[in-house]
């Protein structure tokens, strides 16, 4: 079976996926700012701005297509690495899912346990584990009353400078400058180009992972 194959399918469904689904509150937002209808400002003495809620409600909505996003591309991820091990394992020879870190970096020891080089593979794997990482916290939430997905104190000691964050919560928050002492931590949010990105990262992986079981492992 072509594991590649299958999984660029998957990625292929999670664009058309992330790009539908975020329309409806991308139109929202530009509505607002650019006051269009039916988001047009009625006179206010207050000069206070306007149809915040709303700004809120569709922003809060595409960070929460981001999470659903970030889920499919982590369980396409395991599925792929899952499929990848099964075909190299024998009665003989199980290997374990489970490790200390997660289960990414279970796949990773059985990767090198096999002989496989991973500075060789061209992917950047601490971005992937960013993926995980902010795929746990979608799924596993702390707070009721919060509809926000923030990064962890314990997942910002690991990548003090997160990649899925929105470019406002980078301006305000000074990640460069080592500082962990936050009050407020950044939510989780991914953008088209850094869904493309990631994306990427991760076929790449998987793409070079099949290059290796049919040059090498399978020779």
């Amino acid at each position: 079976m072509d594991l590649d194959y299958f999984l660029k399918k998957r990625l292929e469904y999670s664009r058309f996926f992330f790009t539908t689904a975020s329309k409806p509150f991308e139109d929202i937002i530009l509505s607002i700012e650019k006051e269009e209808p039916p988001f047009i400002p009625v006179y206010d003495e207050t000069g206070e701005p306007q149809f915040v809620k709303e700004w809120i409600d569709a922003h809060t909505g595409l960070e929460s297509v981001g999470i659903a996003i970030l889920s499919m591309l982590a369980s396409a991820l395991q599925l792929f690495l899952n499929e990848w091990v099964r075909r190299i394992e024998s009665p003989d020879q199980k290997y374990s899912r489970k490790h200390k870190r997660g289960w990414l970096h279970a796949y990773l020891e059985i990767i090198k346990e096999v002989g496989l080089n991973l500075e060789d593979c061209p992917s950047d794997l601490e971005l992937i584990e960013q993926v995980v990482l902010a795929r746990n916290r979608g799924q596993h939430p702390d707070c009721l009353t919060i509809l926000s997905t923030t990064h962890s104190k314990r997942d910002l000691a690991k990548h003090p400078s997160p990649y899925f964050v929105s470019e406002t919560d980078r301006r305000i928050i000074d990640f460069d400058g080592g500082d962990q002492s936050w009050w407020l931590t950044p939510n989780v949010y991914i953008d088209h180009n850094k869904f493309k990105h990631v994306t990427n990262e991760i076929e790449k992986m998987c793409i070079w992972l099949e290059e290796q079981y049919r040059n090498t492992l399978n020779a």
